[in-house]
């Protein structure tokens, strides 16, 4: 067994860490098995990061052959007392579990469990698609915050470079294996500033203007799209677009851009009390009981959830938990978001243009 340190200066991102909790008391840790399999696998590495006044350090250790795992781990654990918060990336599904899976294994008390747990992957989840990132691996958060690495590999690439390590120990074999554990622990401080992107929900979102557009799509069919243009009052570390069921949003110099097309189709309104109603299957729509005395009763049934409804053909937008006071239609009974008929007025409502985008915003986070 053996254990590797490293210290970086200049490596504090900009983002307020304290706001995690005391930096003195943090630890960041990731670590590199052989497999997923807690049971078949083996931990070989463990690697944590650490602050010392305005230095980032990262201790790693090492298991030189298989059977080396209880002491790294023991040696994690006695050096963890001080620390009281843990960050991770996705530790919550991986990492923590395999380590808590080890330490039973070896009868020792995991100290990380009293640990308040932050994990990075899980915080920014719901923003994914609405930051346009393709996936949420490390790396691709790392990228979109223009942080690039030089680690070519993967923790499944590395497998073979360790069994190759325990058979014929040499320095080309380890300095692999070290390096790209340390990429993954610098890495996640330096995406620290992704968490920024976590408060576009309670953010100052001021209504700038809008304007309707009309064009012509990729095969000629006239189109109409609102466009919205708000202020953000938000420091966020890089700008982003992305297209979210076809409502495209973009981020650029504390301006939110959004695009929503206006929809010309047939969608249904639903009545709330059904039991009301008779439902018509030659016409596909309903009729109240007390309208029904003329209707023979082989033409009608008793009206369901998701027939009590009524169709219409029109211009429609998407609301996301405002009614506005207008009527609201769905494409079926249980999807999402509701609608409404399009009318140039509704978004000089002052009402509407205070509440529709961070609406949006939130509708979009939720679903995600």
């Amino acid at each position: 067994m053996h254990e590797y340190e490293n210290v970086y200066s200049n490596m504090i991102p900009d983002f307020d860490i304290d706001s995690l909790g005391d930096r003195r008391k943090i630890l960041f840790v990731d670590i590199e098995t052989t497999g997923l399999s807690r049971d078949r696998t083996t931990l070989y590495l463990i690697g944590a990061g650490f602050f010392c006044d305005d230095e980032f350090h990262t201790l790693q250790w090492f298991a030189d052959k298989p059977s080396e795992e209880n002491f790294i781990l023991d040696d994690f654990f006695s050096f963890s007392e001080g620390f009281d918060t843990l960050i991770h990336y996705n530790g919550g599904r991986f990492d923590l579990p395999y380590i808590d899976h080890k330490a039973k294994l070896y009868g020792y008390d995991n100290p990380l469990k009293g640990f308040r747990s932050i994990d990075i992957y899980t915080l920014i989840k719901p923003f994914g698609k609405l930051l346009g990132l393709s996936s949420l691996k490390q790396r691709n958060v790392e990228d979109f915050l223009g942080i690039h690495s030089d680690d070519p590999y993967t923790g499944r690439d590395l497998i073979p470079v360790y069994y190759d390590m325990v058979r014929e120990p040499s320095e080309e074999l380890l300095k692999p294996l070290l390096f790209h554990n340390i990429e993954d622990l610098k890495g996640m401080l330096s995406i620290l500033p992704i968490l920024k992107y976590t408060k576009l929900t309670s953010a100052d979102i001021s209504f700038k203007n809008y304007r309707i557009n009309e064009y012509s799509d990729l095969y000629g069919n006239k189109r109409t799209e609102i466009l919205i243009e708000s202020v953000l009052k938000a420091s966020l570390p890089s700008d982003f677009r992305s297209l979210n069921e076809d409502i495209f949003i973009s981020f650029s110099d504390d301006t939110l851009t959004v695009r929503i097309p206006v929809k010309e189709c047939t969608l249904r309104h639903y009545f709330d009390n059904y039991r009301d109603y008779y439902y018509l299957p030659l016409e596909d729509t309903v009729i109240l009981k007390s309208m029904a005395s003329g209707v023979d009763r082989s033409r009608r049934e008793r009206a369901k959830k998701d027939n009590c409804c009524i169709k219409k053909t029109a211009s429609f937008i998407p609301v996301f938990g405002q009614g506005f006071g207008s009527t609201l239609f769905k494409s079926s009974l249980t999807s999402s978001p509701d609608y409404v008929i399009f009318d140039e007025a509704l978004f000089k409502i002052k009402e509407v243009q205070e509440t529709y985008i961070p609406a949006l915003l939130k509708y979009l986070t939720e679903k995600s």
